[in-house]
This record gives C-alpha cells, sequence and structure tokens, in this order.
C-alpha cells in the first residue's frame, strides 16, 4: 500500500479533474479537435477544482471524507452525462509515410521519457521547494482541516492555485497510509502531488501538440512538444511537487482558447479564456502577465468592450478568493510583494527587497555566464533547458518564424512572458514562455522534416538522465537516474530520502526537538519532513525580529553603541518626536533605535501606561525602542528616508529637559531632529545641544538576547556550521546560557535554557 497510496490518490485527482473540464466545456457546447479535448478539458477542469478545494477550506471542512466526495461527486456527474470520456482518434490528418514514421519516433520517444518521468515522480519527493513550503503548507492546511494564518512564513501568501489540485491526492494518499508511524512513510503521501504536476506537463504537451494540429502545423506542434516535453528543467521540475507546469498549462491553454475564440467568436469562448487567464494568477503571479494578453487581444481583434468584460469578470472570479484571502491575512492582497504600499506588522519592505536582490542575480558576477547556465550546465539557475536551446541563441531559428502569421502569433506572448523573467532568473521561470518559443523554433525548421527529427533526437539524447551526468554541473538540479525502486517503495523512504542531506537533517531536527517546539534559523531544510515548526530568517517580520535580537547580541555594527544626547531648557512637554531628515545613500541603510529616553534633571522619567507611542514606518515595532532591553529595537525596517519619525504623546504634559536616543553603528547616515508639537497642532523644532556618546558594550547582552527568544516561545536554535555567528555560539555556549541539544549533518542545535531578570536602578539585570 506504500507504494500504492500516491498512485490512488493522484490518479483519481487527476480523472476528476479532466472530468469536471469535460462537463463545464459539454455544458458550454464547445466543440473541440478529439486531440484538442483531453488538455483543455483537464486544465479547465484544474481551474475549476481549485476553486472548490479554496472554498473547502475556507470554510474548514477539509477532511480526507469530504475531498474524496467532492472527486467522486465529480466522477459520477462525468458517468451519468457520458461527458468524461476521452476522446476517439479521429481528426488525426493525412501524411505521407516519411511523416508517419517521423510520428512514431517522436511518439517512441515521448513513451519512454514518460515512463522515466513516472518513477521519479512517484519515489518520495525530494525537491527543495517542495519540501520546504509547497507540500508543508497543504499539509498544514490539511490538518487545520482549512486555512489558517501563516504569519512566519510568506510563502503562504503567494496564491497557490496548483497546490490547490495537489492536496485531495496528498489527502486522499495519507489517508489510505495512516496506519503508519514513521513520518518518512506518511510523507510519501507527498509523491501524490508530483504525480499531479506530471499530469500538467503532459496535458501542456498534448496542448503544444493538438495546437499544430489545429492550425495545419502538426509536424511542427509534435517537435515543439517534445523539445518542452523532454527538456532537463521540465523534466526534475515536472515530476515535482512544483507549480511551474501547472502554470505553464494554464499559460498556453489561454493562448489556445484565445486562438480558438478569434477563429469562430463563438463567445463560450469568452469563459473559458477569461476562467484560465484568471487561474494564471492563482497559478503564479508571474503568469499572470497571460491575463494583459488575453484582454488585450481580445479588446483588439473584438472593438469592442463587452467582451472584455465577459473576460475579465470571469478571470476575477479565479483570482479575487487569492487577492482577498492574503487581504485578509496579512492586510495585503498581493503579497508578499507591495509592502510598502500596503504596509503590515507581517513582511518587513526590506526583506523584501532583499530577497528582489537575490533572484535577480543569485550572487552571479559575471552575467555574461547566464546563458551557459541556462542552457547546458544549470549552476546556480538550477536548471537546464537543453543544449538544443543555443540555437534560439547563436543562430535565431525562432526569428525565422516570423516569416510566417502563425510564427508571428506565438513569438508575440512569448515577448510579454519574458518581461517578467529578470525578476527572477532561475531557468524555470522560462517555462511559460518556453512552449511558444518552441512552437516557433520547431516552425521555422517544419520544412525540413529530416533536420527537425536531428534536433529532437539531440534533444532526448543530452536530456536523458544519464547523459545529463556528463555535462550538467555537479550541484544542478537535475534527473540523474530512474528511481525504480524507490518509486515501487522497495527501497524505504527512509533509505531513498536519506540521500539527501536536507532530509537527514530533519530527521535530527525530529529526534532531537521535542514536539510542539519552534525552532529558529537562518535557513530552511525539508520542513515537509518535520512536524517542528521552523522560523526561519526573512520568513516573516516576527523571525526578522527575533533573529536581529540575537545579532544585536554579538554583531558589532547592530550592537547598541552610540547615543544621540539632546538637551535643551526645561519644559512642559506633550507631545515630542524624533525625526529622520537625511536621504540615505546605500538602500541596505535602515534607521534603528534600541532605546529612546527621556529626563528631567538628569533623572529618567519613567514609562507610564498613558503614553501613546506612534512610529513611521513599522508603528508595530515601536515598543521595542521602550521596553529597557538592550538587544531589542525599533527599525523601520526599510531604507530610512526624510519623515520617518518616531512620535511619543505623553497624555498629561510632562516636564522634560533631555532625550537620549540610542542606537546602533549601523545607520551611519541618518540625522535626526526633536520635534514638539505647539497649540496649533504644528510640530517645531526644538533647539538642543547635540551630544554624541559612545556607550560601554554591556556583557549582559546574550543573556538578555536568551530572555528575549524565550519569551517570545523559542526554546532551540539551529545553526550551520558555516553561517555567521556559529562561532560565537559554539565559542561559549554557557554565556548565553545555552546548552547544545544535538550536532550533526553540519548543524548544531541549542536548547536556549532559561533566565531571570529583575530590575536595579530602572536598568534590567540578566541572570
Amino acid at each position: 500500500m506504500t507504494a500504492l497510496a500516491p498512485l490512488i490518490g493522484a490518479f483519481l485527482t487527476i480523472v476528476a479533474t479532466y472530468a469536471l473540464g469535460s462537463l463545464f466545456l459539454a455544458r458550454l457546447r464547445i466543440t473541440l479537435l478529439c486531440a484538442e479535448k483531453a488538455p483543455l478539458a483537464f486544465v479547465s477542469g484544474a481551474a475549476l477544482l481549485h476553486l472548490l478545494v479554496f472554498v473547502i477550506l475556507t470554510l474548514h471542512v477539509a477532511y480526507v471524507s469530504v475531498l474524496a466526495g467532492m472527486l467522486f461527486a465529480i466522477l459520477a456527474a462525468a458517468l451519468w452525462t457520458g461527458h468524461g470520456s476521452l476522446p476517439a482518434r479521429t481528426d488525426i490528418p493525412k501524411s505521407t509515410s516519411l511523416i508517419r514514421t517521423i510520428h512514431i519516433v517522436f511518439a517512441a520517444i515521448a513513451t519512454t521519457f514518460t515512463v522515466v518521468y513516472i518513477f521519479c515522480a512517484w519515489a518520495p519527493e525530494i525537491s527543495p521547494d517542495g519540501t520546504a513550503y509547497h507540500l508543508p503548507l497543504i499539509a498544514r492546511y490539511l490538518h487545520a482541516h482549512g486555512f489558517e494564518a501563516v504569519p512566519t512564513n510568506f510563502y503562504s501568501t503567494l496564491s497557490e492555485g496548483i497546490e490547490m489540485i495537489f492536496l485531495p491526492a496528498y489527502a486522499i494518499a495519507q489517508a489510505l497510509l495512516t496506519q503508519h508511524s514513521d513520518i518518512s512513510t506518511l510523507a510519501g503521501a507527498g509523491s501524490a502531488a508530483a504525480l499531479v504536476h506530471l499530469a500538467f506537463l503532459i496535458a501542456l504537451a498534448l496542448a503544444i501538440r493538438a495546437y499544430g494540429y489545429r492550425v495545419g502545423n502538426a509536424l511542427a506542434g509534435e517537435a515543439a512538444a517534445l523539445l518542452v516535453y523532454l527538456s532537463p528543467v521540465a523534466g526534475v521540475v515536472g515530476t515535482s511537487a512544483y507549480v511551474d507546469l501547472g502554470a505553464a498549462a494554464a499559460v498556453f491553454c489561454t493562448f489556445y482558447f484565445v486562438e480558438l475564440w478569434d477563429k469562430t467568436r463563438d463567445h463560450a469562448f469568452l469563459a473559458c479564456i477569461g476562467l484560465l487567464a484568471g487561474y494564471c494568477y492563482a497559478a503564479k503571479y508571474t503568469a499572470a502577465l497571460m491575463a494583459i494578453y488575453a484582454l488585450g487581444y481580445v479588446l483588439w481583434r473584438a472593438r469592442s468592450w463587452r467582451p472584455v468584460f465577459v473576460v475579465a469578470a470571469c478571470a476575477a472570479i479565479m483570482a479575487a478568493p487569492w487577492l482577498l484571502k492574503d487581504w485578509i491575512y496579512v492586510h495585503n492582497p498581493i503579497a508578499p510583494f507591495a509592502n510598502q504600499v500596503f504596509r503590515n506588522p507581517y513582511i518587513h519592505p526590506d526583506v523584501e527587497r532583499l530577497w528582489r536582490e537575490v533572484v535577480r542575480s543569485y550572487a552571479v558576477a559575471d552575467r555574461s555566464t547566464l546563458p551557459w547556465m541556462a542552457f547546458v550546465s544549470g549552476g546556480v539557475l538550477q536548471n537546464p533547458l537543453g543544449p538544443v536551446f543555443l540555437l534560439v541563441l547563436l543562430v535565431p531559428l525562432a526569428l525565422l518564424a516570423l516569416r510566417k502569421p502563425q510564427g508571428r502569433r506565438v513569438l508575440l506572448p512569448a515577448v510579454l512572458l519574458l518581461l517578467s523573467y529578470p525578476a527572477n532568473i532561475q531557468t524555470r521561470f522560462l517555462l511559460p514562455a518556453l512552449p511558444f518559443l518552441s512552437f516557433a523554433l520547431a516552425l521555422a525548421l517544419e520544412d525540413l522534416p529530416l533536420l527537425l527529427v536531428v534536433l529532437i533526437a539531440v534533444h532526448a539524447t543530452a536530456s536523458w538522465p544519464r547523459n545529463l551526468r556528463r555535462y550538467a554541473s555537479p550541484d544542478a538540479w537535475v534527473l540523474r537516474r530512474t528511481p525504480i525502486r524507490g518509486a515501487l517503495r522497495q527501497q524505504s523512504e527512509n533509505s531513498y530520502l536519506s540521500e539527501v542531506p536536507n532530509y537527514r537533517i530533519a530527521r535530527f531536527i525530529e529526534q532531537t526537538v521535542p514536539p510542539g517546539e519552534k525552532i529558529l534559523a537562518t535557513s530552511s531544510f525539508a520542513d515537509f519532513y518535520t512536524a517542528r515548526e521552523m522560523l526561519v530568517r526573512f520568513g516573516g517580520a516576527h523571525n526578522d525580529d527575533l533573529m536581529d535580537v540575537l545579532y544585536s547580541a554579538w554583531h558589532t555594527p547592530s550592537r547598541p553603541s552610540l547615543a544621540t544626547v539632546l538637551r535643551f531648557p526645561a519644559r512642559a512637554a506633550q507631545r515630542l518626536r524624533v525625526v529622520e531628515t537625511a536621504v540615505m545613500p546605500k538602500a541596505d541603510e535602515l534607521w534603528s533605535i534600541h532605546e529612546l529616553r527621556f529626563f528631567l534633571a538628569g533623572k529618567e522619567i519613567p514609562r507610564s501606561p498613558a503614553w501613546r507611542l506612534r512610529a513611521f514606518p513599522n508603528p508595530w515595532g515601536v515598543g521595542y525602542a521602550f521596553d529597557h532591553s538592550p538587544v531589542t529595537r525599533w527599525r523601520t525596517w526599510e531604507t530610512a528616508a526624510p519623515g520617518n519619525f518616531v512620535d511619543v504623546d505623553f497624555g498629561p504634559p510632562s516636564r522634560i529637559d533631555q532625550v537620549n536616543i540610542e542606537t546602533s553603528g549601523d545607520n551611519p547616515d541618518v540625522r535626526l531632529q526633536l520635534e514638539e508639537m505647539d497649540a496649533a497642532g504644528h510640530w517645531a523644532p526644538v533647539i538642543s545641544q547635540t551630544e554624541q556618546l559612545t556607550l560601554s558594550p554591556e556583557t549582559s547582552l546574550p543573556l538578555a538576547a536568551n530572555y528575549e527568544l524565550r519569551a517570545r516561545g523559542v526554546r532551540y536554535l539551529l545553526v550551520r556550521d558555516n553561517e555567521p555567528g556559529a562561532d560565537v555560539y559554539a565559542k561559549d555556549p554557557a554565556s548565553w546560557n545555552f546548552s547544545v541539544a544535538g550536532h550533526a549533518e553540519g548543524v548544531t542545535i541549542y536548547k536556549v535554557e532559561g533566565v531571570t531578570i529583575y530590575k536595579a536602578d530602572g536598568v534590567n539585570v540578566y541572570k
């Protein structure tokens, strides 16, 4: 059953998805070629099924009985109406014996790779993002029987249209494995999601092939389908619990329905266009560009706004739920982006900036090496497209397709989709545009069928797993073998997964950290294979604040080391604020305040419950500047800018003659001004004498950090041996009151022991 469970879950989901799409297309009375029905029905069904699963999660009734019942109800309806059967092959165009032979060769190549792909998808899931957040999030929703806020993982704010199709397959497979207690066996249900994703890859290839038949370029369609299907990036991503091939299938089928509408002007196709255009957004943000193409093309060809409104309304049905979900959970409808527009306490704008910078470059210093990595070696871009695609770059054969109207039609969406690629340069972000580029390339060579056969043969040979090992870089993520024993579970899940370092670390976490505990870490691991909650730096504002506490205890630029002292004649002030006035020369310079103190005659005025604290930006963290902790600080968490402020309303006026602003050395270009609100409600500068002081380093900072971590429910810290701070903790864990819970696989897990706190002369003392 361990081997059959993911197959059963995936099979039921795939068949029900196709059946739902068939019912939908039949309801619209749309007539399709036999070659078109299977892929278009499957992808249309996925769009509709994702919405049904979304509703189930929203209602918090995501039980396996409900999900399985939904699938069986769809299948029953399809059987009852007779719309669930696969079409007969009755529209194959006549061809010469040479072309028929080429079709047979292409079919044999596709079948061989399909067998390999099935075994790869069937094996336990080991993909980086699949085990880091795609599968952990749907497992979390299933455990909670519905959506829940996950403020410590910003990936939960991305649209999850493909994951919604994974969820019933995963739920059924997991239910069939409930007699097993080992987490590696239970998590084997994750391969059900990978098998569903493989179905999207197959549907995409079939749709490309069918499009060739539709437009009278059958050979080009088959060749283009194989160029995509055999691509190393499509092979490894399409057999993992990723979403990129699902998004690519939604993109191409949107284009397909636009073409069908343009040819027939059947208004029923407008609903299909809209639903799939909206599903592109639900599948992946970068695929949302296809909605722009669909709306623009329909407006251009129809010369009327009415069909555009139909498409837009149907697209909104698919996209709006995800916008609304993010608005409810994180107050930002397009999270994790635009956090400076939709400000919220869950995702820091500076983290968004850093993330954008990373995915735009992946630390590639020499940009001229990117084409070689994208097409051949993979490297830091993870996967190669395949060496034959160098023809697109070195010998721009695809541009020859511009001579033909059909070539121009496929290159237009390709250009539009490529506009998003610089935002994330990993190769898999080229997948939505790849079908169009492949069709153009095949179209340019269609008149030379033997040359096209040679091209596909070279592509197949170069993409074969054993051959990929010969030229792909060692760190590239590609298929390197066919895991037959792993798929059939003749090799145990634990044995198979133990070949992956992140899995071994996840198991180490399971064995070392008690259930229910939270673990603070700089980087993520195979979260799918541990039941412990990982608080990964950059995963959310809460995680960033926790890591900043640690850094403030040992990282010299982050420690409280400077004080700006402002002295002025005593006055009864009701409201004072500190304002930043300078333009920062670097984007990574934030403004921070460890402590903002007010004095009268040399004596600090204690904070009163009557005080009202405000700040811009990051009003949610302003309390850190008034908590007397040396390791917490209010930060702008975005580039400091003129007009940033921290504002204190004392309630009843308070007599003050001195303000101390304690900060760190990592914001040297900040320039501050003290202002007071006058009786008319206007801010006016306070004329003062300014003195800059250097603060003596406190020896209690590590214990203060310990206290803050435990106060926020964190009792374990996971540190890689080579990451910043590792040597500091390892050298003297006792000074932090940490104990080593375990060390393995190049990581150390520290237990954060208890620390007591008391006040002496208004200062926190840790012991």
